[in-house]
């Protein structure tokens, strides 16, 4: 019989994330240099949204579905397949201090100052170089 997936075709599906949270990146890159339209907020977004692609690619290139939804839950729910840089999941830091996952206090979120939000997207630089690094060798050739 056989086995069920979650997905289609590992080989494509795990590109497609990746793929597609590198393009995020990409974008997050060019906005931070050059502000325009997009504030601080939307940037921020964009940024975790790239990292969390990004990462949920490079997982499901090992046929890894994840149950985290947050980088560093599925940073460290990977620890198996590769070895975790401490400074990545210190790093998380930087991103969660703008967001309230799971809650029971309402806490009014205020976007990243300047500083911050470079502070932001150079973290998941090294998120994406890190995933790039670490992707499965048996499907990924980039």
């Amino acid at each position: 019989m056989k086995e069920t997936k979650f997905w289609q075709d590992q080989e494509k599906d795990w590109k497609f994330y990746f793929d597609e949270g590198k393009s995020y990146l990409k974008t997050c890159n060019k906005l931070i240099n050059k502000k325009g339209v997009f504030d601080n907020e939307f940037i921020y977004n964009l940024a975790v949204l790239a990292g969390e692609r990004i990462t949920l690619g490079m997982l499901l290139s090992y046929n890894y579905i994840p149950a985290s939804t947050s980088l560093s839950g599925m940073l460290k729910e990977g620890k198996e397949l590769y070895p975790l840089a401490t400074e990545l999941i210190v790093g998380a830091r930087i991103i969660n201090r703008f967001q309230a996952f799971c809650s029971l206090d309402v806490v009014p979120l205020t976007a990243p100052k300047d500083d911050e939000l470079i502070e932001v997207v150079k973290y998941i630089n090294s998120v994406d170089a890190f995933c790039s690094e670490h992707l499965n060798q048996e499907v990924s050739v980039i």
